[in-house]
């Protein structure tokens, strides 16, 4: 049984190491758990799995060579990804903890998390890398691709998942404004400075 597995080992262990390591997404998924609370975003989660989902089966079916083809694909990333994590990042560095703004604030929603994916810097460059490492497995074992495409969903889930549960075992600490405004630019500062490793 585990031999089937051990053909896709390298692309388990770099797809949940990327996936659970600091990014866009597992800030916001910090902030939105303080924030809201997990059930609350459960909806962003789910985006984030969906659009994670999508994003690679495109990448194995064809991203990486249709960007080999048009280089100005990548740019058009680079600079709707910047504008997107910058904006996203403003917003979340300037959220107010009163009680006006926390009731017009909400969660992100599971399309607009799942859309976000196509401009994350950190997914599309995890999903490049990952595509090597998933069609060398299925090289000689083609029918490898389907458990690869089952296991991704799970993988994702399990990796980003703690993140929306950590910032949501702070929220007690959270209670002060101070303490607030700190969290809020600190989660909203890392998410706008993302933008940065798509330039580098």
């Amino acid at each position: 049984m585990l031999s089937i597995f051990e053909p896709l080992l390298p692309f388990l262990v770099v797809a949940y190491t990327m996936w659970v390591t600091p990014g866009p997404n597992n800030m916001m998924l910090t902030y939105s758990g303080a924030r809201f609370g997990f059930r609350q975003t459960l909806p962003h989660i789910i985006g984030i799995v969906l659009g994670t989902c999508v994003l690679n089966m495109l990448a194995i079916l064809g991203l990486k060579p249709l960007m080999d083809k048009w280089p100005q694909l990548l740019l058009v990333l680079k600079i709707v990804g910047s504008i997107w994590l910058v904006l996203i990042g403003w917003k979340m560095a300037n959220a107010n903890r009163n009680k006006t703004d926390m009731e017009e604030e909400k969660p992100m929603s599971l399309l607009a998390a799942a859309l976000f994916q196509f401009a994350n810097p950190k997914a599309i460059t995890a999903t490049l890398a990952l595509v090597s490492l998933v069609l060398v497995a299925i090289k000689d074992k083609p029918k490898l691709l389907l458990l690869v495409l089952v296991m991704i969903p799970f993988l994702s889930f399990f990796a980003i998942t703690p993140w929306v549960l950590a910032g949501q075992s702070i929220r007690r600490f959270l209670s002060t404004p101070f303490r607030w405004k700190l969290f809020s630019w600190a989660t909203g500062g890392l998410t706008a400075s993302c933008a940065l490793f798509l330039w580098i």
